[in-house]
């Protein structure tokens, strides 16, 4: 996983949600709930955007992330979570099991390669009926759009999406709810934008001004003015799993 792939909860909800607005947060609560979850574990925590908006809903939440600094600034800024320096496909010894555990925007920041391991070794560390909830941004979107010539995660993006209908179909998965909707967000401007992008990953600036010409392009045919700002869509999926149940030993005679 890249480090701090998914760094606050503004990655899930960027910019300035309107009222009433789906978002990640509440798909993610409702899918938690409805498994009935306490113990949440959440895999990409980043700075715990996501762990601090849990634990103000009354989860327990341990979080990991591949960046000790990340993992610093999140033990830091939520103090009622657990955080660890680990990597998904790498999981620690000796974590205790969860109710639940969530890829929020993180899946796509795993190595290829590693994805099904990391959905599977996650997997494992659920109780009895417990719950995987994966969250993915889709290659879609004017969000989308206006942010590929800045970086295009056109194929990690589909890749993530198929390890995990890959996972589904050959049924070491089981697939328990999908839900699709598109998240709006609003922006000043695309100064604004590129600011907000670079809140993660802060080369993206320089990237962006390299890119000038094409990203102003993007800009002016994808966005739609709503209040003197900027309106843009992200469509998302979220999976919520769960691992096939373990056959049933012989009968007693």
């Amino acid at each position: 996983m890249t480090p701090s792939a998914r760094r606050d909860e503004s990655a899930t909800d960027p910019a300035g949600m309107t009222g009433g607005q789906v978002d990640a947060v509440s798909v993610l609560t409702d899918a938690l709930k409805a498994a009935g979850a306490k113990d949440v574990l959440d895999v990409g925590c980043g700075d715990g955007g996501i762990a601090r908006a849990l634990s103000r809903r009354g989860f327990r939440v341990t979080g990991i992330d591949p960046s000790a600094a990340a993992v610093a600034r999140a033990t830091q800024r939520v103090p009622a979570a657990r955080f660890l320096c680990a990597r998904a496909e790498d999981l620690p010894a000796g974590l205790p099991l969860f109710d639940a555990a969530i890829f929020v925007n993180s899946l796509h920041h795993i190595p290829t390669e590693a994805m099904p391991a990391a959905l599977l070794h996650t997997a494992a560390v659920l109780r009895p009926g417990g719950r995987l909830v994966v969250i993915e941004p889709l290659a879609q979107g004017s969000f989308f759009r206006i942010m590929q010539p800045i970086e295009d995660e056109t194929r990690i993006r589909a890749l993530a999406r198929q390890a995990v209908e890959r996972l589904i179909l050959d049924r070491r998965l089981i697939l328990r709810d999908l839900r699709h909707w598109s998240q709006e967000s609003r922006f000043a401007g695309l100064e604004d934008f590129v600011g907000y992008l670079a809140r993660v990953t802060p080369e993206r600036v320089r990237v962006a001004a390299r890119n000038q010409s094409s990203l102003a392009r993007a800009w002016r045919d994808n966005i739609r003015s709503r209040d003197g700002m900027a309106v843009l869509t992200q469509p998302m999926i979220c999976w919520s799993l769960s691992a096939p149940a373990l056959p049933s030993g012989p009968e007693a005679p």
